[in-house]
């Protein structure tokens, strides 16, 4: 009897010979007769299989890519053509196979057609099932027709054609859902008719076709109607599921409304293409950055650190950032923090002088670049290795492998909740890279010796979620969120089909494969014939729009009990006609009566309140404090939050209220008795509104724009500036030699901010000629304690210009460099900032300058005026309150000290940084749990 075909287990082994052969120009004849000189089968399969990979590096050395890739139907082919050129096997094969079933007939395409008339034509026992309609690989060559040749095709033994069994019975559904799919499979062309189903028995199903606003709207429909069929029908979750047409562009909406509703979901790994899947991207955008050097840019140095792979978080790139800046500062490069960044990851030695903790994440990302170059390197290294050498060395396994494992007792609720949602999305990261090393081992199977590039250039030219064998982790009770293509097969009770719009189902841009196998097709249905281009694409798009209905119709008879198909019309409220529009595929859901006038409109849906314990909290809140609810009402509302309370639901008790709860910590933020620091920039925020100037200090003031950036190079050169008589070329050559220092939005701006910066010093060096005061000092630091028994003021700051008026009086000039710091005339009397320099001049900050104060001036210099503008603010001694300044100074003090800190409305508000956590501005946002 014939020895078989090499087994996998020798097949790694074959291939290293055949790849040495290959290199060595062994012809696959001499290796034949090697195999018939040593009397082994396996090695006559070896020169055959070598035949066709020296075919392969023929076809790859032909193209500009320097690769091939196969196709399914080219893999058949292939084997089909091994079969063919070896009658001995062929019969074997035959003499194997008793019966043969055939799944999914609709859905095999002529070269799988070819293969199964080879090994199980001419009488053979085959059983095929299929459903025209149901047929969704078009764009892989299938073609829903042979369903109607088969039976002529696969005779019996007796040369009559094969018997065709019709099934009715539909045991999945009842009635109603039976009615609607078939609306929709009617409007299906083709030879094969429709057959007529019957539910097995009474089944109640119903079905729902709504249209909303928006999306959000519709999210929310659909959180509500899963929510409640678990609730209040106690349908499992893992028994619904929400079909879309596409992942990239509407699985993540849906996620997030859902994880927000409290509906818990899973999506497979298999349901997102490979390189779209979190776990994957930063893996492959790493092994494409270390093997293509010039992909490394600052926007993958980025997302590699913020991935898994690297681990740091925002202000642990902010940090990195600086310390490679001021590295490069003092070495005299002025290259902006990206491009360090990138360099850092290709040269990682000049991290070794950034603080350990921030520059840790790029030297695990440079590391594993380097890891990956190295495996790659190697002679005959696969795929594979190269992801192995680079998964193993992040060290990923361990710890997800550890989020999965944990167990035990925890703190509290919240606690375990975080280590389970941790531990599910361990799980499905641990499954997406199961999944990625299953589609690079048939990728070395089917293309020995390919770069890894190439696989690379084929995982991103995915669009469609991959096949896999690999096993996934249970994920426990969940609604399904997947595609229609991935979801045939399956059926859940409740099936949400959502996002049905024109323009994405049905999706009639004219598509194929990359070798273009949908075309074969479509000449043998003459679809492509010589009748015109135009001929050609209306039967294309015609073929197009049958596939995309039977998807739909698929999608739809996955329910067996209720199906919801929702869809967006935004042009109903107003909107143009190019806005989001239901598809026609919901119409054909809806049952058609003469006698309705309104048989085109779609029903709109309403979004009910939400099924939600937080909801129903809320309505009985609102009922319980409305001054116009009845009071029976009011009781009844009351009654039922004193159960929710009991219950330990959070905001229930009204301890809980926001409001109506007692301060965490009512203690002062500076105890009495101790220094209270005050600095003069910053009086005038703490007393427009305390809580912006709180927030600020601990974290929430915004990032230095490329503004602030200007004006301290203005000022930093104006140190340089002690009258009119200095160098106007050499101011001007100091703000070039360090411009390129500043980080602009945008590198067009360059221009535009340098010129603003040499006007300021115009402006400056004009107003020195005409300044009469002498210069005393420059950036003069100062610290001076205003003593007060219950609360001392520790006064600090520095001063832009220390000068000396004719009277021999101290004159504090503080110069602005921003677009519109002028203040009014009423405002400049008791300018905070102004009467803190004086209140430090009288306090003696300049003792050995003087202590009298002749008064504080700013000078404008950022403004679109063309002159500077100062300011001035008459000597505090001048006034009818001596003493406003260090009283000011005081009040500041108690207001930074204080224990309660006050949101003020003012004309700043609509800057103001942290505006989501003030109460008054609108958009701040209240927390109400413990």
């Amino acid at each position: 009897m014939r020895p078989a075909l090499p087994t996998r287990a020798f097949a790694g082994q074959l291939r290293d010979l055949l790849l040495r052969a290959a290199e060595r120009g062994v012809s696959p004849a001499e290796l034949a007769r090697l195999g018939d000189r040593l009397g082994r089968a396996d090695w006559r399969a070896a020169a055959r299989f070598l035949h066709e990979y020296v075919a392969v590096l023929a076809l790859r050395d032909a193209t500009t890519r320097g690769s091939v890739a196969y196709d399914n139907a080219e893999l058949v082919r292939a084997a089909a053509g091994l079969l063919s050129d070896d009658p001995e096997l062929l019969a074997q094969e035959r003499r194997r196979l008793e019966h043969v079933y055939v799944d999914e007939l609709a859905d095999t395409d002529p070269a799988q057609m070819g293969l199964l008339s080879l090994v199980a034509g001419g009488g053979k026992r085959v059983v095929a099932f299929a459903d025209p309609d149901s047929s969704t690989y078009a764009f892989r060559g299938a073609d829903p027709t042979a369903v109607g040749t088969f039976t002529h095709r696969f005779r019996t033994a007796s040369g009559a054609v094969a018997p065709a069994v019709n099934l009715h019975t539909n045991y999945r559904t009842g009635g109603e859902l039976l009615a609607a799919t078939g609306r929709v499979a009617r409007r299906l062309r083709g030879p094969a008719g429709h057959r007529a189903q019957t539910p097995a028995a009474e089944v109640t199903s119903a079905v729902e076709v709504r249209t909303f606003r928006t999306g959000t709207s519709e999210s929310g429909y659909v959180a509500h109607v899963l929510r409640q069929a678990h609730l209040l029908d106690g349908v499992p979750w893992s028994r619904m599921a929400v079909l879309v047409r596409s992942t990239v562009l509407q699985l993540a909406s849906l996620q997030r409304a859902l994880h927000a509703a409290g509906v818990p979901t899973v999506t497979q790994a298999e349901d997102l293409p490979l390189h779209l899947q979190p776990a994957v991207a930063p893996l492959l955008l790493l092994l494409r950055c270390a093997l293509e050097p010039d992909r490394l840019d600052e926007e993958a140095a980025v997302s590699l650190l913020h991935s898994p792979l690297g681990g740091a978080d925002p202000l642990g790139e902010r940090r990195l950032r600086q310390g490679l800046r001021a590295l490069a500062l003092a070495g005299g490069d002025p290259r902006p923090s990206g491009e360090l960044l990138v360099d850092a990851l290709r040269d990682p030695a000049e991290l070794a002088a950034v603080e350990r903790r921030w520059a840790a994440p790029a030297k695990a990302i440079a590391a594993l670049i380097a890891t990956a170059k190295e495996a790659a390197a190697n002679p005959g290294a696969t795929v594979e290795d190269v992801l192995w050498a680079v998964w193993r060395a992040s060290g990923l396994a361990e710890r997800w492998y550890g989020l999965t494992a944990r167990g035990g007792p925890v703190g509290d609720a919240g606690e375990e909740r975080g280590l389970q949602w941790r531990g599910v999305a361990a799980d499905r990261d641990l499954d997406a890279v199961v999944a990625l090393f299953d589609t690079a081992a048939r990728f070395v199977d089917r293309l020995p010796g390919a770069r890894t590039e190439i696989f690379l250039d084929h995982v991103f030219g995915q669009e469609l979620p991959a096949d896999s064998i690999a096993p996934s982790a249970d994920r426990g009770e969940a609604v399904r969120l997947l595609t229609a293509h991935a979801a045939k097969g399956l059926e859940w009770d409740v099936v949400v089909v959502a996002g049905v719009q024109e323009g994405i189902w049905p999706d009639l841009r004219l598509r194929g494969s990359l070798l273009g196998s949908e075309r074969l097709v479509d000449v043998l249905a003459g679809r492509a014939d010589a009748a015109g281009v135009a001929a050609s694409l209306v039967g294309q798009t015609s073929a197009l729009l049958d596939e995309e209905r039977r998807l739909f119709y698929v999608a739809t008879t996955r329910a067996r009990r209720r199906l919801l198909v929702t869809a967006v019309a935004s042009a109903a409220v107003g909107g143009s006609d190019h806005e989001e529009q239901p598809s026609r595929f919901l119409h054909e859901l809806m049952p058609v009566s003469e006698s309705d006038e309104d048989a085109d409109e779609l029903p709109v849906g309403r979004l009910p309140r939400a099924l939600t314990l937080p909801a129903l909290v809320a309505e009985l809140r609102t009922a319980v404090t409305d001054p116009a609810s009845p009071a029976e009402r009011k009781r009844a509302a009351a009654a039922e939050l004193a159960r929710l309370a009991l219950a330990g639901v959070p905001g229930a008790h009204p301890n809980d209220w926001w409001g109506l709860r007692e301060l965490s910590d009512d203690r002062p933020l500076v105890d009495e008795g101790e220094p209270v620091k005050v600095t003069p920039s910053t009086m005038e925020s703490a007393l427009r509104c305390s809580l912006r100037w709180l927030l600020e200090r601990h974290g929430g003031s915004p990032p230095a724009s490329a503004a602030q950036g200007v004006g301290n190079l203005v000022h930093a050169a104006a140190m340089l500036a002690e009258d009119a008589t200095v160098d106007r070329g050499q101011l001007l050559e100091y703000i070039a030699g360090r411009f390129d220092a500043i980080e602009l939005a945008a590198q067009w701006m360059a221009g535009a901010e340098r010129a603003r910066a040499e006007a300021m010093v115009d402006k400056l060096l004009r107003w020195l000629a005409t300044n009469p005061r002498r210069l005393l000092a420059i950036e003069h630091e100062f610290a001076v304690r205003l003593a007060d028994p219950l609360r001392p003021v520790d006064l600090t700051g520095r001063v832009d210009r220390l000068e000396l008026d004719a009277d021999g009086r101290l004159v504090v000039v503080d110069l602005k460099t921003g677009k519109t710091t002028s203040v009014t005339e009423a405002e400049l009397a008791e300018h905070p900032q102004l009467g803190a320099y004086q209140a430090a001049v009288e306090a003696g900050a300049f003792a050995e300058h003087g202590d009298e104060t002749g008064g504080a001036s700013l000078v404008q210099l950022g403004t679109t005026a063309k002159e500077a503008k100062e300011q001035a603010q008459a000597a505090v001694g001048e006034g009818e309150e001596p003493g406003w300044a260090g009283a000011l100074v005081r009040r500041t003090a108690e207001t930074m000290a204080a224990s309660t800190f006050h949101a003020v409305a003012n004309s700043r508000c609509r800057v103001c940084p942290v505006r989501s956590s003030c109460p008054i501005s609108g958009k701040g946002r209240q927390v109400v749990e413990p």
